[in-house]
């Protein structure tokens, strides 16, 4: 099933305006990389596994799921015992990998899953483990304790996905803790370092099909960046303010005809 960025973020759009609660910007700007993921890797039996380090982000994997037909209604989004929690609840939801909402910590976990698959299947290991961490969340400490430990591994099964959207809860990344050159940065820690447009699905496509080839002749873990726009699809979202922020009647009716627009064009 082919899925559109743009239908995976009107159903963020619709779930966060009727409960007036959740994470509209983060979600948005990563539309285009949660369509890929789900279309090409087996992240719902279980087979590869999506950490979702930037929990506030959850909203968008409900979007996928719904889309999918593995969840029947996003109805309960948010709601007291509902299994659709604000962060990733996987005692609640089967197809969440980890429970995360506390940031910084995805990354440790996604190394643990990696290593459980090294020691598994030896060497004839087929299955990916994905990590999403957002930019702001690389403030934390324990996510440098985490690029530091994963090549000593040499587990080339890890893809670090990071979500390079330069803004924030308070603001933009550069005015409130600057991460200064962060491809340099995690390269010098071991990694293979990959930046590209996280909006454009063709650079996607061409990248994630090149990992197979690159994983089988280096160990490296691999981290890809993704160059993003928080709140991207809807113009007026496209800022820091749309971290947490919750659209008005006029502004969800505005919002969604440019998600249509862009839908149909």
């Amino acid at each position: 099933m082919k899925i559109k960025p743009n239908n995976l973020r009107k159903h963020v759009l619709d779930m966060v305006y009727e409960k007036q609660s959740g994470h509209i910007g983060g979600s948005f700007s990563l539309a285009e990389i949660i369509a890929y993921l789900y279309e090409n890797y087996d992240l719902v039996d279980g087979n590869d596994k999506l950490i979702l380090s930037k929990g506030h982000a959850v909203p968008i994997l409900y979007a996928v799921l719904y889309e999918l037909g593995f969840l029947k209604t996003l109805e309960d989004f948010r709601e007291v015992n509902s299994s659709l929690q604000g962060h990733p609840d996987k005692q609640r939801l089967s197809y969440m990998h980890a429970t995360t909402g506390a940031l910084g910590q995805g990354l440790s976990i996604g190394i643990g899953h990696a290593i459980a698959y090294k020691m598994q299947y030896a060497k004839n290991i087929n299955n990916k483990v994905f990590c999403i961490l957002g930019d702001g969340e690389i403030q934390e400490g324990q996510v440098w304790e985490a690029f530091m430990l994963a090549p000593k591994y040499q587990l080339d099964n890890l893809i670090c996905i990071v979500d390079y959207n330069k803004a924030q809860n308070d603001g933009f990344v550069k005015d409130i803790l600057d991460i200064g050159d962060l491809s340099c940065k995690i390269e010098s820690f071991g990694w293979e370092v990959v930046t590209i447009d996280g909006h454009n699905m063709q650079s996607i496509e061409h990248t994630f099909k090149n990992l197979e080839p690159r994983s089988m002749l280096c160990t490296k873990p691999i981290c890809v960046i993704l160059d993003t726009v928080k709140g991207k699809g809807v113009s007026f979202m496209e800022t820091p303010a749309w971290h947490a922020k919750v659209p008005s009647q006029e502004e969800y009716t505005e919002a969604l005809k440019e998600l249509s627009y862009e839908s149909n064009s």
